[in-house]
């Protein structure tokens, strides 16, 4: 990864990894752990562990709470 990609750099204000940010944009789209598990080919509960550790570094307790620091803090907008 490289440094100079803002949108890079943005993303990981919160210090997320790779699939905790892949785990943030499937839930913010609404789906479930069963569905966000099943497209990331990982199991629920690996998921729930992702979600768990993206709520903490994110400082949420909550779906709607992350999806919308994930939107306002602009991590959704990165691909």
């Amino acid at each position: 990864m490289s440094m100079n990609n803002t949108s890079t750099v943005k993303s990981n204000e919160y210090g997320l990894s790779a699939r905790e940010l892949e785990v943030l944009h499937k839930l913010a789209s609404g789906l479930r752990n069963q569905d966000i598990a099943e497209a990331l080919f990982l199991s629920e509960g690996t998921v729930k562990n992702y979600i768990s550790s993206t709520y903490s570094k994110l400082q949420v307790k909550g779906r709607r709470e992350a999806a919308r620091i994930a939107r306002d803090s602009g991590i959704l907008d990165h691909k």
